[in-house]
């Protein structure tokens, strides 16, 4: 027997909604794993899914913030490494 599987218009946007959240959720794993060679095909990845600029600057604000669990904040990590970060993170 063969399963025919249709979407309705409501069902897409929701799986729309779980392929942004997901290229965030990529986004910040690379940024936590301090990963930032894949940053830049995350990003070009993550908008071709919707997610918009803003939402990209808010997940690099909150890393840069040090909001990452169980992390020291980025303050207190030394100021070298959060300048080499920033200059890092500033190309996307």
């Amino acid at each position: 027997m063969k399963n025919n599987v249709t979407l309705n218009e409501e069902q897409a946007v929701t799986s729309n909604e779980i392929f942004k959240v997901t290229a965030l959720l990529y986004l910040k794993e690379a940024l936590l794993a301090q990963e930032y060679e894949s940053c830049k095909e995350l990003v070009d990845i993550a908008k071709k899914f919707g997610v918009q600029q803003g939402e990209i600057d808010t997940a690099i604000a909150a890393y840069l913030r040090g909001d990452k669990p169980g992390g020291l904040p980025v303050g207190q990590v030394g100021q070298n490494g959060a300048n080499q970060t920033k200059n890092r993170l500033g190309l996307l």
